[in-house]
């Protein structure tokens, strides 16, 4: 689609109406949004009006959120967050698709969804964590030297960020239904075969660089379907999905207190490799623990597999099959959702959607043909070769260029912070005779509970906070970026056990609170057309800069000093100040 703008238009209070040409808006007496339904009334083109024949056809517009079509990109529009474009042609026909779906409210189907989504969110840290807690066990088994540690999580970021760049491109190409179960099933069948590598170390990197690819897609894919499904005042629960990445960290940390902590090797056993036949040592048949470890991880990401695929009818995104002009079956979606809700049918036709393109020529665009199976293989084989022209329309304005660079720096400083905390606080923390308190292996793996199921308040803070009038998205990330940084900079004066841990938790509930907004918020700022390609973009940057990060600290770990924590706090601060100059709010705006 040529000249596609924004998805974010400006919105008020106001009482609004779709009417004459295209959509219009109207204010009521009061200025407020009324509580009851509005009806839809579309003219005929202007030639039929003109001949004096007026064609109506109603159509019951739930949606409480109204449209203000216009053009203000100044800088009080920027801080205020009240930028906007004209809308185009597509997004005045997914207000109506947004009408219909606000119609059917926070229904069946909207539930299995969000749940669904969250297992997505659960998967993405619970394989880090528990692929975490069982390296030490790996190490031991296959004598992998300290020079050679690392490459493991080397390629666990790089799949990661191949798995965000590549799904969040292909979720706009061949649709969200096959990228949202095609991310689980990649993810469960190398998952699987991690257990598999006897004494191969350099199997078992490239079958977890392997299974991040599928992890990678996870968090960019399960926020956009989880937004395009849910209604337009119920986007906020988008944010309460990051709390399920906490619950997998927790739920991954039990799974290997019960296996790889349990059935490992002696701590003081070297690696049969090492040593001659006959002597005692760290075999498979003694290490099985770290086996089962991922076997389950595994069978659980299988499950939800299953559970997408075969149990749950996931239908294809209505604003999805719009944007590639399959109009009809966008409206025939629709009718099956509400069958699922048992909600009554939806009234949209395509004589509205027809009625839009006649009337709208002001902003009309080039129709989007239907592809036949032929022409939707060439285009898969092809996208990522033209994937340059297919992103055109992402950056066709000043308005959406401007968005993504901050989000851009958004991201790569929230991934740059935490992956230097996580590289390096240990090393800084014991130099500091500071212990974390795992003197143990229970003791270790409480801990893990008490420093990451808080974050679960994180993920209710963003809640709440996003749907506060002076608050709202921007200025909770402005505010939870602040404070994530300020926890890292307090690092600095941890002296004892009880601060590391009341700290560290207090800086995760931050980094959730932060996170579960920037995912929320991203994917709302683009339109349907490249939702998943702009998010995918922007978590492929985030994790490039997460991989940097660790080579750019390395030289103040070398000076012994604490400048470490500096440059991580700086990059989440760095976040937190571009945020202030996001110019579009989401809180009371329509998302196309």
């Amino acid at each position: 689609m040529s000249g596609l703008q924004t998805g974010s238009q400006y919105v008020d209070n106001s009482e609004s109406t779709f009417a004459g040409n295209g959509i219009g808006h109207g204010r009521n007496a009061n200025n407020t949004l009324s509580d009851s339904p509005k009806q839809v009334t579309s003219h005929g083109s202007p030639t039929n009006r003109d001949a004096g024949r007026e064609e109506k056809h109603d159509l019951a517009l739930h949606s409480e959120i109204p449209l203000v079509d216009q053009n203000d990109l100044s800088f009080a529009a920027i801080i205020k967050g009240t930028a906007a474009t004209p809308l185009t042609t597509f997004e005045r026909k997914a207000a109506l698709i947004n009408a219909e779906i606000d119609q059917f409210g926070l229904g069946r189907y909207q539930m299995c969804i969000w749940f669904l989504c969250g297992f997505g969110y659960f998967l993405d840290l619970a394989w880090a964590q528990g692929v975490g807690l069982i390296a030490t066990a790996i190490y031991q088994e296959m004598n992998v030297p300290d020079s050679h540690a690392g490459i493991i999580w080397s390629c666990a970021n790089a799949g990661l960020a191949v798995g965000a760049l590549g799904f969040g491109l292909l979720v706009d190409i061949i649709g969200r239904r096959w990228a949202f179960n095609l991310t689980c099933l990649i993810t469960s069948i190398f998952g699987l075969l991690l257990a598999a590598p006897k004494y191969n170390y350099s199997a078992i990197c490239g079958i977890y660089f392997l299974a991040c690819i599928g992890l990678g897609g996870n968090i960019p894919i399960d926020a956009t379907i989880a937004l395009e499904f849910l209604p337009q005042r119920r986007r906020y629960l988008v944010a309460l999905l990051s709390m399920w990445q906490p619950i997998g960290v927790v739920c991954a940390s039990a799974v290997a207190y019960g296996t790889a902590a349990k059935y490992r090797c002696g701590a003081d056993l070297p690696s049969c490799r090492a040593v001659a036949s006959g002597e005692a040592c760290c075999s498979p048949s003694s290490n099985m623990g770290w086996r089962y470890c991922v076997i389950i991880l595994g069978g659980v990401t299988l499950l939800i597999f299953f559970l997408r695929y075969f149990v749950f009818t996931f239908y294809e995104s209505p604003k999805f099959l719009l944007s590639r002009g399959r109009e009809a079956e966008a409206i025939e979606v629709l009718h099956k959702i509400a069958r699922f809700n048992r909600a009554p049918p939806p009234t949209l036709t395509l004589e509205h959607f027809a009625e839009v393109d006649a009337t709208s020529v002001h902003y009309a665009t080039e129709p989007v043909k239907p592809l036949n199976t032929t022409q939707t293989t060439k285009r898969v084989l092809s996208a990522f070769v033209s994937g340059i022209k297919n992103l055109k329309g992402l950056f066709g304005n000043r308005l959406q260029l401007f968005i993504f660079c901050l989000l851009a720096l958004a991201y790569m400083g929230d991934y740059w912070s935490f992956n230097l905390a996580g590289s390096f606080l240990p090393v800084v923390l014991l130099r500091n005779n500071v212990s974390s308190g795992s003197g143990t292996v229970t003791d270790t793996y409480r801990q893990y509970v008490y420093i990451y199921l808080p974050g679960i308040i994180g993920a209710v803070l963003a809640l709440f906070s996003i749907q506060l009038p002076l608050v709202g998205r921007k200025w909770s990330l402005v505010f939870s970026a602040a404070m994530q940084g300020l926890s890292m900079a307090m690092y600095t004066q941890v002296r004892t056990t009880a601060g590391y841990v009341g700290l560290n938790a207090l800086e995760y509930v931050m980094q959730t609170y932060f996170n579960a907004v920037l995912y929320a918020s991203a994917p709302e700022l683009f339109d349907t057309a490249y939702r998943g390609s702009a998010s995918g973009m922007l978590s492929c940057l985030g994790r490039l800069a997460g991989i940097v990060a660790p080579f750019a600290g390395q030289h103040y770990l070398a000076s012994s000093s604490s400048g470490i924590l500096w440059l991580g706090a700086g990059g989440i601060w760095l976040s937190s100040l571009v945020m202030i100059f996001l110019p579009v709010e989401m809180r009371n705006r329509q998302m196309f």
